[in-house]
């Protein structure tokens, strides 16, 4: 016991103090450095993290741009080859973009088609071109490379073209330029006649005589649209202001005449709530499936029931290629506002707003 209590009396000695005191200070100096030090440390990693954060995204986007370069490579080495490929068919073309001869024979295909009431107003049109202008539109077919700019199953073409092959530009532009608006949309607008008329009154009061003869039209939203295996659109109705969807199928020699669009009814049909294209979901019952079949054109009223379409993934053959070309005839903008300044006021949000394409 004695022996402690003197260890514990030498401790407490003025020297064995000092030695304490001055252990505890080193011991709180090189805390202090070791945190400073771990501190240095870790804004250096933080420094190191974000210069490689910024270092990958540099890199990803130089990646992005490499693939943009040689994308745009490619499109333009597409273009300069169907360019010396169909030089010679430049010659031609003047004959086979013969307005009045085209006209007259799309005229009397489109009279001649049957008009039929279910699921909802729709028509398919047989031989539709002349079937040197149809082979020409086969043959003015953009390159691949050219819609490559979107993902896959969604990938379009706007026509008139921004940039394409002089062949396809005359082709396509003159059948959007000098065949929609002279000669398809009024006949249409006629044979569609009594439905369209109907549809319109039941969103406008307009004259019950002749409620078309009060609307101005055009076509509008062509584009060319290529499709792969594994493609699906669910059943729906177009954006409201395409009155009429034209779909006409670029079938190519050797395409099977499967997969082309399905026609539902809708059970318990409403109203689409917005100008934009209206999804449905679990009311639909398939009543007609339209063949992809060449040279012909599935036109229908957009107002009820819904339309869509389905390519299986292992449908053959697996590089699989499917183009069609999508237009509608709807009001022209001068008609659209008039249109809009008839309805009531608890019906404008039913048709107000800007459209967002959905392919």
């Amino acid at each position: 016991m004695l022996s402690r209590i003197r260890a514990a009396t030498r401790m407490l000695r003025p020297r064995a103090l000092a030695r304490t005191a001055k252990s505890v200070e080193d011991l709180v100096a090189g805390t202090t450095q070791l945190q400073r030090s771990m501190k240095e440390a870790l804004a250096d990693a933080a420094r190191q993290a974000e210069r490689a954060e910024k270092l990958e995204a540099r890199v990803k986007d130089l990646e992005e741009s490499l693939s943009t370069v040689s994308l745009r490579e490619a499109q333009l080495a597409a273009i300069y080859r169907a360019d010396r490929e169909m030089a010679g068919d430049m010659a031609t073309l003047p004959a086979v973009l013969d307005l009045p001869g085209i006209a007259a024979h799309t005229r009397r295909a489109l009279e001649r088609a049957t008009l039929y009431s279910d699921p909802f107003p729709h028509m398919v049109v047989d031989d539709v071109w002349p079937e040197s202008f149809y082979e020409a539109l086969l043959k003015g077919l953009p390159p691949p490379e050219l819609f490559a700019d979107r993902p896959i199953n969604k990938r379009r073409m706007v026509v008139p073209f921004e940039w394409a092959p002089q062949y396809g530009t005359r082709v396509w532009n003159f059948l959007v330029q000098r065949v929609l608006d002279s000669v398809i949309a009024p006949v249409l607008v006629e044979k569609f006649k009594q439905p369209l008329g109907e549809w319109l009154l039941s969103n406008w009061p307009l004259p019950p005589d002749a409620p078309t003869d009060r609307v101005r039209f055009q076509s509008t939203d062509g584009r060319i649209l290529l499709r792969h295996r594994g493609y699906v659109i669910p059943p729906h109705r177009d954006p409201k202001w395409g009155l009429i969807t034209c779909l006409l199928y670029l079938a190519r020699p050797g395409d099977s005449e499967s997969w082309g669009t399905q026609l539902y009814s809708v059970e318990s049909d409403t109203e689409a709530p917005s100008v934009a294209a209206y999804w449905i979901k679990g009311r639909c019952v398939l009543q007609k499936d339209v063949p992809f079949r060449r040279n012909s054109m599935l036109i229908f009223l957009n107002s009820h029931g819904a339309h869509g379409a389905t390519i299986p993934a292992d449908a053959q053959p697996a590089d699989l290629e499917r183009y069609m070309y999508q237009f509608r005839i709807g009001p022209t903008a001068g008609s659209i506002r008039e249109l809009m300044s008839l309805l009531p006021e608890e019906r404008k949000p039913l048709w107000a707003g800007k459209v967002v394409e959905y392919n």
